[in-house]
């Protein structure tokens, strides 16, 4: 996802549809992010992004809110000084290069009418931002270069600005005709795509793939292997692409993960309807989310795993108790064998052979003394490691069932998480996860909006049966209170997964039956499987414990088909 020299072209010329707008506020809301809140007389109001986010840089109009700093960094302080009540004057481009300079007509310390521009250079980790005086003069940058950073070009305030130098590229909009394109290519080395992207302004990876695919030389072709015939269609596209521009005649077209202002054909991109500056916005706000989501995951994923392992260290430890318990229970049987044998031990003796009185034969067998105790006292001492055991045994085995239930409710929750495909979703795990103690509540500062809860996938079966499935332990939930004692429940066998309901007391007939199923195999941990067993059963016979997790049910009367798992569209 590249915003290329073409698509800052396009920017540009919809962006001077706002000149005389008049500057309301400037904010930095990100470290090297500006938001600027425009007012004009016929676009009425805007915000306009210039970002210099290495990962990120670009320059557009947005629908969305930043969250600003409670104290403005003095970057923005500064702008807000020389541009708040300014008039954007005009908006220019540097031929196909990503550096766009904004003129606005504000006042000077001294109350006099100056020009200031602020220009936006879109070059990577190099982006920057600088605001500079009617002389020429860098007042200061977004990101400063001091000499230790950059010898080359350096970006403080005082020093005369100069606009990035060419790297020896071709102006593409200067070129005339295919000759000049061929002397602009020709020397270049590897592929004739390289050559583009390397030899001439403005023209990115993306775009040079796009004119490739339109011009067709032939295939693996490098500059000094095209016939004079290619250069002409070569310079064909050239030529449409300068027309564009000059036109400002854009026709851009997007991907699920591209866009450009032009029509992508190789990637058979779909028309955008919208303006490039909109095209824009819609592409950084869903990667932004997608970022956002992908990070919640992966934290929450981990604090999740992390407390998996340590259910399952404490299930081990509590296992091996339960078996070193049950191996205590013979204990009641040596003290006794100890009592009816007192006459056979020796003082200070560290064992004892005695007559087992439980073996049918009475074969003698060895007992394990302390020998700073008597006879009856090491009796007394086995009889209380067998009534610490007998004891013991149902709080461990209580224990265990409860860290069973613990690490299946923990597995559900990899599971939601692995699947949540939205914010929103993350969001309700989120919350899950607060309420479990897993996560800690986050300090609330500002009274928050109460968010309706997130609904349940819906889908139609082949004769008409409403199927509902849950995407989180809290979906579940509400799935299960809703539903009617009569509908029908389903959920793959001991594996985590949604909750699924066929709508509806009727016995469900076998292709709706096969679809659910299949629904329950797919949004389970068991998706990437095949014979999937999946249970069902009316919902009177599912319960959910007193005290169990989210999510957490028990359930009796089931049946269970094999099935293979399926992505069904919803509604």
């Amino acid at each position: 996802m590249a915003y290329d020299g073409l698509t800052m072209a396009a920017i540009a010329a919809e962006l001077k549809a706002w000149c005389d707008a008049r500057v309301e506020r400037v904010f930095q809301p990100e470290k090297t992010t500006l938001s600027l809140l425009l007012h004009h007389g016929q676009q009425g109001k805007g915000r306009l992004i210039i970002s210099a986010t290495p990962n990120a840089p670009r320059v557009h109009l947005t629908t969305f809110k930043h969250d600003n700093p409670l104290t403005p960094p003095m970057f923005c302080m500064l702008l807000r000084k020389h541009l708040e009540g300014a008039k954007l004057l005009d908006v220019e481009q540097l031929g196909l290069e990503r550096v766009l300079t904004f003129y606005f007509s504000g006042k000077d310390d001294l109350g006099n009418q100056v020009t200031y521009r602020l220009i936006a250079e879109i070059m990577g980790r190099h982006s920057n931002i600088a605001l500079v005086d009617p002389d020429n003069k860098i007042i200061d940058t977004i990101v400063r270069v001091p000499p230790a950073m950059s010898s080359v070009r350096i970006m403080l305030p005082g020093i005369t600005y100069e606009y990035p130098e060419h790297q020896e590229r071709i102006d593409t909009l200067a070129l005339n005709n295919s000759l000049e394109l061929q002397a602009a290519l020709q020397t270049a080395p590897g592929s004739l795509r390289k050559a583009l992207v390397g030899c001439l302004t403005g023209i990115g990876p993306l775009l040079a793939t796009e004119l490739l695919a339109r011009a067709q030389p032939p295939p693996d072709a490098t500059a000094a292997d095209l016939s004079p015939e290619a250069w002409e269609r070569l310079w064909q596209e050239i030529a449409n692409l300068q027309a564009m521009v000059q036109n400002a005649r854009y026709n851009p077209s997007v991907t699920a993960d591209e866009y450009a202002a032009l029509l992508l054909t190789h990637l058979k991109a779909k028309a955008w309807t919208g303006s490039v500056n909109s095209l824009v916005d819609h592409m950084v706000q869903e990667k932004a989310q997608a970022t956002t989501l992908q990070q919640a995951k992966s934290r929450f994923v981990s604090i999740v795993s992390r407390q998996l392992k340590r259910e399952k260290r404490k299930l081990n430890n509590q296992e091996q108790e339960l078996s070193s318990m049950q191996k205590d229970l013979e204990l009641r049987q040596v003290g006794e064998l100890i009592l009816a044998n007192l006459h056979l031990i020796k003082p200070k003796a560290k064992v004892a052979e005695v007559v087992n009185y439980y073996d049918p034969n009475l074969a003698p067998v060895i007992v394990e003394l302390d020998p700073s105790l008597d006879g009856a006292q090491n009796a007394q001492r086995y009889f209380k490691r067998y009534e610490r055991a007998r004891k013991g045994i149902p709080v461990v085995e209580k224990n265990i069932a409860a860290t069973k239930q613990t690490i299946e409710y923990l597995r559900s929750l990899q599971d939601a998480l692995q699947r949540a495909a939205t914010l929103e979703l993350i969001q309700e795990i989120e919350a899950e996860m607060q309420q479990s103690g897993l996560l800690r509540p986050e300090k609330q500062t500002k009274k928050k909006t109460k968010t309706q809860p997130s609904a349940p996938l819906r889908f139609q079966s082949p004769s008409g049966r409403e199927i509902l499935v849950g995407r989180s332990n809290l979906q579940n939930e509400r799935l299960l209170r809703s539903a009617n004692p009569d509908d029908w429940w389903l959920h793959t066998k001991d594996i985590p997964g949604s909750h699924v309901l066929i709508k509806g007391s009727d016995e469900p007939d076998a292709p709706t039956l096969e679809m659910a199923a299949q629904l329950a195999a797919y949004y389970s941990q068991a998706r990437q499987g095949s014979k999937v067993p999946v249970d069902y059963t009316r919902r009177r016979h599912v319960k959910k414990p007193s005290g169990s997790p989210p999510g957490f049910v028990i359930y009796t009367e089931q049946k269970t088909v094999l099935v293979e798992p399926v992505k069904y569209a919803p509604l």
